[in-house]
């Protein structure tokens, strides 16, 4: 194995292939990334054996192989050597890498040891512009389970055509507090490619979100077309594609709950409200709040008053009142929240209005961008 690239290229493309590898004693070999070249095409591929990442590299070949290196210590190594051309090649047992001023020789492992990755079929294949793409994980992968008791809910719920909304992907993650639901259109067939109008529903990883959008938000490639994120799914592995760089990640098995069926069809008092002046209220109530509940009550007054009152004690510390005007159609109502669920659909509405819809005290609320951006948050109230 032989080649030549640039330094800022070598060391790219290990940045995005690195967090797939890691610390790993029973399987020493996870540690190390596969350097690979095969008919002139130069990849490097990485895996933890739930998931694997890899990204193709410009390099002038002069001769195909495969070896295998620490990847920590490769990428380290290139973050501290000296900009400009990089000449690699594998010398038995090790793999040489040589600059205009350096010269180093990193002790490897055959490649033969390496767990394949396997390599999924294109039937069904969707397409998302890049910022649908960020925007949709960005909006409910917080919202996810962190206990691992339901596996199913520590993923993402990815429904691509569902009946309900044919041409998007309808993304949507709960712990059982509350549940955030973001949509966003599929592409359309282009010139080059041809996407699946099936439906398809999978509960994907949040760890492998994370790091395709990490992907996405970090990788620049000089490419003259516009690259969108492409998704292939199959029974048991999703793989997501950007430009240069493929990750393939094992599906969570299990049915996810049908949350839909919670979603309220009718509320009893909507309260219209800027967004920006909720979150400073909120911020300021929940140093009074009680540690652990984390609650704040939130009081609405109809008719001629038109306002809300945001009230917290605490025993200790003692306790805080604030009221804003705001414009509330139906009865008047109350409801205790957790000020972090709350805060943190806040945050993710992108939007200066909103609207929050309240039955009872007792009964989930639904928050939304007033514009209506595809976007749902739901909090389940704290029982009083």
């Amino acid at each position: 194995m032989k080649f030549s690239c640039t330094q800022e290229n070598f060391l790219q493309g290990l940045q995005v292939v690195s967090h797939a590898a890691g610390k790993n004693i029973s399987l020493p070999i996870l540690n190390n990334v596969l350097i690979k070249i095969e008919n002139k095409e130069l990849k490097l591929v990485t895996t933890n054996l739930e998931m694997a990442i890899s990204c193709c590299l410009r390099a002038k070949v002069d001769e195909d192989g495969e070896f295998t290196v620490p990847c920590r210590l490769l990428t380290d190594y290139l973050s501290v050597s000296s900009p400009g051309r990089v000449d690699v090649e594998q010398k038995d047992s090790e793999l040489l890498v040589q600059s205009a001023s350096d010269k180093t020789m990193i002790k490897g492992n055959v490649a033969v040891d390496f767990p394949l990755v396997p390599q999924l079929e294109r039937k069904k294949m969707y397409g998302l512009k890049v910022v649908d793409f960020k925007e949709m994980a960005q909006k409910v992968i917080f919202a996810a389970s962190k206990n691992e008791a339901r596996p199913e809910l520590g993923g993402v719920l990815l429904n691509f055509n569902p009946d309900f909304k044919l041409g998007f992907v309808v993304s949507a993650a709960t712990d059982s507090y509350r549940l955030a639901e973001k949509e966003v259109k599929l592409l359309e067939n282009l010139t080059n490619k041809s996407y699946s109008a099936e439906t398809s529903k999978v509960i994907v990883p949040v760890r492998a979100l994370q790091e395709i959008l990490r992907i996405v938000s970090t990788y620049h490639e000089d490419l003259e077309e516009e690259h969108h994120v492409e998704i292939v799914v199959s029974d048991s592995q999703i793989m997501f594609s950007y430009g240069l760089v493929e990750l393939v990640s094992r599906l969570i098995e299990g049915q996810y709950p049908d949350y839909r069926q919670i979603i309220p069809a009718n509320s009893k008092t909507n309260i219209s409200f800027n967004v920006a002046e909720w979150i400073k209220r909120i911020k300021a109530a929940s140093l009074f709040s009680n540690v652990g509940i984390n609650g704040i009550v939130l009081t609405f007054k109809a008719g001629n008053e038109q306002k809300t009152t945001f009230i917290s004690t605490n025993g200790q510390l003692g306790n805080y009142t604030s009221e804003e005007l705001c414009q509330i159609e139906g009865e008047d109502n109350h409801i205790l929240l957790n000020y972090r669920y709350l805060l943190d659909g806040l945050m993710n509405l992108s939007s200066e209005e909103a609207v929050l819809k309240v039955i009872s005290p007792n009964s989930p609320c639904v928050l939304s961008s007033k514009s209506g951006s595809g976007y749902l948050y739901i909090i389940m109230p704290i029982k009083e």
